[in-house]
């Protein structure tokens, strides 16, 4: 059985600590903006868009799928379902900040700035994430992290999310053998 870390409350309360860390940092470019990564990063961009208005701050949001930029297309992430990329706005000159649920290997990251510059050459770009549970195959690193989470050899974390899922928001620790959320 998956193991419930977090629950709404805490998803709520991360967003806006995340919206206030994102708010006070000073980054490069003359203007920011938020990337979500489809899907679940792209919720969350728009979470993170919303509490940063309240406090006076809006950003523009764009999502992001770098599915087709992935290295392990032949692998375990296969094609999917691929969803729509929509960025409008230049991202030339701006800082961007990368939305997505889980940090693991920092491949899904590679990939997603493979396919942003592509897009334009942003001022500089940054990475926001719900949760980091280590494991990195690549030197990429989160910026603003909701939590740190210690997975099991073998398992993995699972981000559920209202608009999306029946659980509501909730993270979970699924472990080798254990049956999803």
């Amino acid at each position: 059985m998956a193991t419930k870390l977090y629950d709404a409350k805490w998803m709520a309360e991360t967003i806006q600590r995340l919206a206030d860390e994102i708010a006070a940092n000073r980054m490069p470019g003359d203007e920011r903006a938020l990337i979500g990564l489809r899907t679940r990063g792209a919720i969350l961009a728009d979470r993170l868009a919303s509490a940063l208005a309240q406090k006076g701050h809006s950003l523009p949001v764009g999502y992001l799928d770098a599915t087709l930029y992935r290295d392990d297309l032949r692998g375990a992430a296969g094609l999917k379902d691929i969803k729509p990329t929509s960025i409008p706005f230049d991202l030339s000159g701006r800082g961007l900040i990368v939305v997505d649920d889980v940090l693991s290997t920092g491949r899904t990251m590679r990939a997603a700035m493979g396919a942003l510059f592509d897009y334009g050459r942003p001022a500089c770009v940054r990475l926001c994430v719900m949760l980091d549970r280590g494991g990195r195959h690549l030197p990429i690193h989160a910026d603003f992290i909701g939590a740190r989470v210690d997975v099991p050899p073998g398992g993995f974390v699972r981000v559920k999310l209202r608009e999306i899922d029946a659980q509501g928001d909730a993270v979970y620790v699924v472990g080798p053998g254990d049956s999803e959320p």
